[in-house]
Order: structure tokens, then C-alpha cells, then sequence
């Protein structure tokens, strides 16, 4: 997937020394699935990733708010703490409010990865997660 295919996926924004991200999905699953690659994106170019491995999270909140900033705070742990970065992600709803994201990639690569720049922390922000007749949408700001 190229940055233009990504264009489709998300939208980014600045907001006073941050970055933020808006998106739009059908469906709520998708609407976490694209936040994950929205977050891979900003971190790396992921058009040099490569889907070698399979790492799986599950997430568990009350709020669709706290779902949305907990997956992106495990993802992002992912990446700094773990070293693992992804192409591609898949979610699954599952009971008692849990997501189960499968994501494909692999270890961060200095020499091959191009780094985007660090995001410090999901923030709850203008944090927004809404489901309406149009489908799902979300607001999300990092702390850069």
C-alpha cells in the first residue's frame, strides 16, 4: 500500500506541535483496523515493510474512546518497546467489549525502514469515536 492508498484510509492534521489523525470507516472494526495503519504510517514509510511476521494484541475497554486510545497506546508500545513494525492489520471484534488485532510485519530496520518521526503518546485530546448514519469516524491526536 503506497502513501496515496493511504490517503483513503486517514487524513492527517497538525494541531499546536502535535499531529492528528481523522478517519472514517463503515464499519467499527474497520474504523480500528485503519486507525492501526494510520499509526504504522506515521511512524515508518510502510510501502518498505514487509508482512514476514505475525504479531496478535487483544484490547479490552468499556468505552469505544478507551478501546480506541488503549490500541493505539499497545501499538505504539509495539513499535518503541519491541522494535516491531506493520504493513497491514485485521480486526476482530470479540465479547465483553475486546479487540483482536492481528497485525503483519516485522522487526524495524534501520537501513531499510525510512523513519517518519516519534510519537510520543496517544492523548485523549479532542479524542473522538462516533458511530452515525454515515458509518464510524474518529478524531485522534499524538503527542509528537
Amino acid at each position: 500500500m503506497t502513501q496515496n492508498e493511504d490517503a483513503t484510509l486517514f487524513r492527517e492534521f497538525e494541531h499546536t506541535g502535535d499531529l492528528g489523525i481523522e478517519l472514517a470507516a463503515p464499519t467499527r472494526a474497520e474504523l480500528f483496523r485503519r486507525a492501526a495503519i494510520a499509526l504504522a504510517s506515521l511512524l515508518v514509510e510502510r510501502a518498505r515493510v514487509t508482512a514476514i511476521e505475525q504479531r496478535e494484541i487483544i484490547v479490552e475497554a468499556e468505552a469505544d474512546l478507551d478501546l480506541m486510545h488503549d490500541l493505539l497506546t499497545e501499538l505504539l508500545a509495539l513499535f518503541t518497546v519491541e522494535g516491531f513494525i506493520w504493513r497491514d492489520a485485521s480486526v476482530k471484534e470479540e465479547a465483553d467489549r475486546a479487540l483482536r488485532v492481528t497485525l503483519r510485519g516485522e522487526p524495524f530496520d534501520p537501513t531499510r525502514h525510512v523513519f517518519r518521526g516519534e510519537i510520543k503518546a496517544v492523548t485523549y485530546h479532542q479524542l473522538v469515536v462516533e458511530n452515525s448514519a454515515d458509518g464510524w469516524r474518529s478524531r485522534v491526536i499524538f503527542d509528537v
